[in-house]
């Protein structure tokens, strides 16, 4: 019989950890996230003492320290207390949503990596010309309601001191590609595309704003995407067609791109809802054409539902309009500054 002792036990439960199970990954709860992939998010390196149960978290000189099952964590001699306590599952690490904001900025700051330097965007008035878009009861067309609040936006834009290309500034058709090939084209740093909604249901209403959800192999090859891709590096200052650089400038641009476009989406959906005093639907990951075909930071924001009688003569109101772009406005310039 061979004796198994405390050395050989524990190289077992070692490997066992590391190679996992083959149950299903856990998953975070409602409010958490996953420090593993914040960590690939940012590249920050990160240690796990399973005897103290303390987390370190380090890039350059900066070091962070956090123990699971608290809701603490000490950059040096900061003290930042969390919404929640930091939890393990198995081999998985879970953080409370506002550890991002809390502790990963620390980080951007460290290394003089500020994501939000936003000085350029693309305002994108969805439809226009042979595509209507959604219709009211009335009959009025979404095509004209987003490009007057999208036309209005630009110029509280520009006021703020903002570079503002517009997609269509008449009603004219422009396809989904050439859209974001503008984008590619104009060097921006975050577009957004203003549309009206619908439902079946027309007691459905509220204000909503989208961003991109999961990225998936087949989106990489997608034939736009590699045309705006090459458009985008073909103005980089680095040497070209090689595929490991390629592949690290992706990686980088998918990173930023979801974290910016996720966190202001959900800035935009809190502000503008209170602002024009609509209901509050939230932020939605979604996979539109245009959300997955941008290199940089997008969002798409649903104003209202034209199906709704009570919006639909909102919407039809130069003053609602007006409302709904003055707090898209001052949401984005709150975010960046």
């Amino acid at each position: 019989m061979r004796i198994i002792t405390p050395k050989i036990f524990f190289a077992v439960v070692l490997t066992v950890f590391i190679s996992g199970c083959a149950t299903a990954p856990p998953r975070p709860r409602a409010g958490e996230a996953s420090l593993k992939e914040l960590c690939e998010r940012y590249s920050v390196q990160l240690e796990w003492d399973s005897v103290s149960q303390v987390v370190t978290l380090s890039s350059g000189d900066l070091k962070v320290r956090a123990l699971v099952g608290s809701d603490v964590a000490l950059i040096g001699p900061e003290k930042i207390t969390l919404s929640g306590t930091i939890r393990r599952t198995r081999d998985t690490i879970f953080v409370p949503r506002d550890f991002e904001a809390k502790v990963f900025q620390k980080f951007k700051k460290e290394t003089g990596f500020d994501l939000k330097n936003f000085h350029k965007i693309v305002v994108d008035a969805g439809h226009g010309g042979k595509d209507p878009g959604a219709r009211g009861k009335t009959g009025v067309k979404e095509k004209h309601i987003v490009l007057d609040i999208a036309k209005r936006l630009k110029r509280n834009l520009m006021k703020h001191g903002f570079d503002v290309v517009m997609t269509r500034e008449t009603d004219e058709f422009i396809s989904l590609e050439k859209r974001t090939e503008i984008a590619a084209r104009a060097k921006a740093d975050l577009f957004v595309s203003i549309h009206a909604n619908a439902s079946q249901s027309r007691s459905v209403d509220g204000f909503e704003v989208y961003y991109m959800g999961e990225f998936l192999t087949k989106d990489k090859k997608e034939v736009q995407r590699q045309k705006n891709t090459g458009t985008f590096f073909s103005r980089l200052n680095m040497k070209q067609d090689s595929p490991e650089l390629d592949k690290i400038i992706a990686d980088m641009l998918y990173n930023h791109k979801q974290y910016e476009s996720r966190a202001l989406a959900n800035r935009l959906a809190r502000d503008v809802s209170k602002f024009a005093g609509a209901q509050d639907r939230g932020e939605r990951a979604a996979r539109f054409f245009v959300l997955r075909n941008t290199l940089i930071p997008a969002v798409l924001i649903e104003a209202g539902y034209l199906s709704n009688s009570r919006e639909e003569k909102l919407l039809q109101s130069d003053g609602h309009r007006q409302k709904l772009a003055d707090g898209i406005a001052e949401s984005i310039v709150d975010y960046v500054r």
